[in-house]
């Protein structure tokens, strides 16, 4: 394995579950979907406009206050998706901060994170946090991680195991 720890062996309530998706609200559908294909090579799966419930049932089946709207996109990431949404709610909007119950981020596996890091400084709006570090103990002796900022402020872990 590419430096990560074997995993441990479980009871899984409901069978043999897996990751489907990963599902994160952005402000802006078309700039995180410009972002994620143009800067990480992501591939649109589909997309789906703006759509609001006139009965209420959809948002809140979602978690959503009634009257809420959302627009959607599936992105193809390598083996994996990631689905995009974009809400326009009843009520107010305000997300987590990094730090809280809740909050996101994005890992994403590199081959060199000093060249991604060199390739994200020409990113408009992108906000890179630190350089990389390269983990020497622990867990994860090898690891190399940077942190940076979408434009929109998901956090992005840039992520380069050692071979």
């Amino acid at each position: 394995m590419t430096g990560k720890s074997a995993p441990t062996r479980g009871s899984a309530a409901v069978g043999a579950a897996k990751l489907d998706h990963v599902g994160l609200v952005v402000p802006d559908l078309d700039q995180a979907v410009t972002f994620f294909t143009e800067v990480f090579g992501a591939r649109v799966v589909f997309r789906m406009d703006r759509f609001v419930d006139p009965t209420g049932a959809a948002p809140r089946r979602l978690g959503a206050a009634s009257g809420s709207g959302f627009a959607l996109a599936m992105l193809a990431w390598g083996e994996h998706e990631l689905e995009l949404l974009q809400w326009w709610p009843a009520g107010d909007a305000r997300g987590p901060e990094p730090d809280a119950v809740g909050a996101a981020h994005v890992a994403v596996g590199v081959g060199d994170v000093s060249a991604a890091l060199d390739v994200l400084r020409s990113v408009p709006g992108v906000e890179i946090l630190g350089e990389p570090v390269t983990f020497t103990e622990g867990p994860t002796p090898g690891l190399t991680n940077a942190f940076v900022r979408a434009p929109w402020g998901l956090l992005i872990e840039l992520m380069q195991w050692p071979a």
